[in-house]
């Protein structure tokens, strides 16, 4: 009893958790750091296996070890974010038994630091090699980088959205949902567990946050976000240019086109059937021209021949004054417009009176009373991007410069 009596003291001088337990695994002692570990008073500890206060029937097996070999045993283990060092050795009871006492060292600064350097080298791994795959799409790259994440970090790396879509991972409603409303690097819970968005242009990474990697899930979550964005803008801007290389052939087609026309009205129509493969947001399209008092349709793209026939009186259009004159306009209520327009039944047969119909209209004038109309039109109420809308520009600007001669 003197020898356990001189090991409490010294356990209770240690800066450090400490307990000894009896022949059976229970605690008998335990000094003030291990309460304040464990986050419970001596009252609930002593007399109850360490086991059942961390749900690990593990540590019965190394006591276990303990006591048949005589011989220390380490161990790590995360309890409440913390890693610890546990060293676990025999100690004679003062009725000639043997139990378990043990001293826990905090480990987490140096393993969070390890941890951290062995994410940040695989983040920098993984952002190589998914650049070298993804064939110039962002798409494809964050793809791939979030699949190779997961393989690597299955219980962290949880899904991807893209413009808030779901793309790949896990598909919980609720913590997909969750995330669809945040729009900044940000922590949530859902059912007693932490995840975290990166937001990355319009990706979306979402992680799930072990206990183990609270105190690091910050620091890794920028990390990979300021990589994943510079990999992703690399790539948006080689996109970028490969799209204005394509685009600025097509619009020289689109011109010589007119040498192949015997009228304006057949090369306007050749015109929209090539333009519209330029904007992929363009599910139909029309253009109407102005001559003096008069409003026709003269090319339609996936419309029918209803909207091909229509007609109507200049003092009737209801786009021209949002518009002007040799610009590019993202009409975002058009479908009101539509609605309050003379013409209202024709729109309604269109479809372009629905609340999700978004048209990217652009105007070229010719001459003093000439005006021709494009309206590249979309009805999933997705918005055109901006290289669809300079592409749309330049060709208004080239086609009002080529149709003034």
């Amino acid at each position: 009893m003197r020898y356990l009596y001189f090991l409490q003291q010294f356990f209770e001088r240690l800066p450090a958790p400490a307990f000894i337990k009896d022949n059976r695994f229970r605690f008998i002692w335990i000094n003030k750091e291990l309460e304040n570990v464990l986050q419970l008073p001596e009252g609930k500890l002593i007399g109850k296996l360490e086991s059942e206060i961390l749900g690990d029937e593990e540590i019965n097996n190394i006591d276990r070890k303990v006591m048949r070999t005589r011989r220390n045993q380490i161990h790590e283990k995360v309890i409440n974010g913390r890693y610890f060092s546990i060293h676990r050795m025999p100690i004679r009871l003062g009725d000639g038994s043997y139990g378990v006492a043990g001293v826990m060292f905090d480990m987490t600064e140096k393993v969070l630091e390890q941890s951290l350097y062995k994410l940040q080298s695989f983040v920098e791994k993984i952002i190589i090699e998914a650049l070298s795959n993804s064939e110039g799409d962002p798409t494809k790259f964050a793809v791939e980088l979030g699949m190779k994440f997961h393989a690597e970090y299955p219980e962290i790396a949880y899904a991807l959205l893209k413009d808030n879509d779901y793309v790949v991972g896990k598909e919980d409603e609720k913590v997909l949902e969750k995330a669809k409303g945040l729009n900044e690097l940000k922590s949530f819970t859902v059912e007693k567990k932490h995840y975290m968005v990166i937001p990355v242009e319009n990706y979306k990474f979402i992680i799930h946050v072990p206990e183990e990697y609270t105190d690091i899930s910050k620091a890794i979550s920028s990390f990979l976000s300021s990589q994943a964005l510079a990999a992703i803008r690399f790539l948006q801007t080689q996109k970028i240019y490969k799209e204005m290389v394509t685009s600025f052939e097509s619009l020289s087609k689109l011109v010589s086109l007119w040498e192949k026309s015997t009228s304006l009205e057949e090369y306007l129509q050749s015109m929209l059937n090539e333009l519209v493969k330029l904007v992929p947001e363009a599910q139909k399209a029309s253009i109407w021209m102005l001559d003096g008092d008069i409003y026709k349709c003269v090319a339609v793209y996936n419309y029918d021949s209803e909207i091909k026939n229509a007609v109507f009186r200049a003092d009737e259009d209801n786009y021209g004054p949002a518009i002007g004159e040799n610009k590019v306009v993202e009409l975002e209520e058009a479908y009101k417009l539509n609605l309050e327009s003379p013409q209202r039944d024709l729109w309604i047969k269109a479809g372009v009176t629905d609340p999700k119909f978004i048209p990217l209209v652009g105007s070229v004038k010719i001459g003093d009373k000439r005006l021709v109309i494009i309206s590249l039109d979309n009805f999933e109420g997705k918005r055109f991007s901006e290289a669809s809308k300079k592409l749309l520009q330049v060709f208004v600007e080239i086609l009002s410069a080529f149709l003034r001669k």
